[in-house]
């Protein structure tokens, strides 16, 4: 079952055994702004965002493929709150 991107930031922030605190300071975010998005408050990341905090979870825990898992569930929550919205991928 696809997690939304907030259950699956706080599972892979969890595996690479990071705080909240910690991810906080590593991303430049502030704890309120991690939390609510683990916990489905307000806005959604931006990819920019997300790719910072795919980054830094998978720098420090050695997990494969932390970025795609995150974008692939931004993407669906995105979808889903906007169904008509166009997402692209920058390359």
């Amino acid at each position: 079952m696809l997690k939304n991107f907030g259950q699956l930031l706080f599972q892979k922030r969890n595996d690479a055994k990071l705080s909240i605190t910690e991810l906080a300071n590593l991303s430049g975010l502030s704890e309120t702004t991690i939390e609510s998005f683990e916990e489905g408050h307000g806005e959604l990341p931006n990819f920019d965002t997300c790719y910072r905090l795919g980054q830094i979870i998978s720098s420090r825990s050695g997990q494969m493929f932390v970025l795609q898992d995150l974008w692939q569930a931004l993407r669906a929550d995105k979808l889903e709150n906007n169904p008509t919205a166009e997402l692209f991928f920058v390359q």
